[in-house]
């Protein structure tokens, strides 16, 4: 009988180099600050070219965009429940922890493509991802621009309907 739990279970998967640069993934720590900046709507665009970019399967693709969408409905809500018409209060402060939780969601759920990306790529650690710099803040601005239409017009609808 013989025994195979100490086999290496990845033995057959080729290590490539890193892809070129500007094909490569972004950080998934990086997330965090579309997140606090833009919104949820915001990190959701990153972490879903991010997880094509990683190769990800379709079903966690598809689950970043749930995820996404009730980060987005939810901010709208808790927004409302907590400061009501008050646009400035809800945009510092709610809209923002809703964004930042969303991240950690949206951080586990390309954990995995990205661990696989990591024992491929080979490489210095810095030449395995791009920066989020400039997608990150052209996604902050206009998705953060896009949710805060969003979050007004939530806010005035719930507030038409329930108050």
């Amino acid at each position: 009988m013989s025994e195979d739990l100490f086999a290496p279970s990845l033995q057959d998967v080729p290590r490539l180099g890193p892809p070129a640069e500007g094909e490569r993934p972004w950080r998934l720590g990086s997330q965090f600050y579309v997140a606090f900046f833009g919104g949820a709507l915001a990190v959701t665009a990153i972490a879903s070219l991010n997880a094509r970019r990683l190769g990800a399967p379709k079903e966690t693709q598809r689950w970043i965009l749930v995820l996404g969408a009730v980060g987005v409905v939810a901010s709208v809500i808790v927004s409302w429940a907590l400061f009501g018409r008050d646009l400035g209060r809800s945009l510092r402060i709610a809209h923002r922890v809703v964004a930042v939780l969303l991240a950690g969601a949206l951080y586990k759920v390309q954990q995995r493509p990205d661990r696989v990306y990591a024992f491929r790529a080979q490489g210095d650690d810095d030449e395995q991802y791009d920066s989020l710099w400039v997608p990150g803040l052209v996604a902050a601005l206009v998705g953060g621009l896009v949710q805060v239409g969003i979050l007004g017009l939530g806010i005035l609808a719930l507030d038409a309907v329930f108050g």
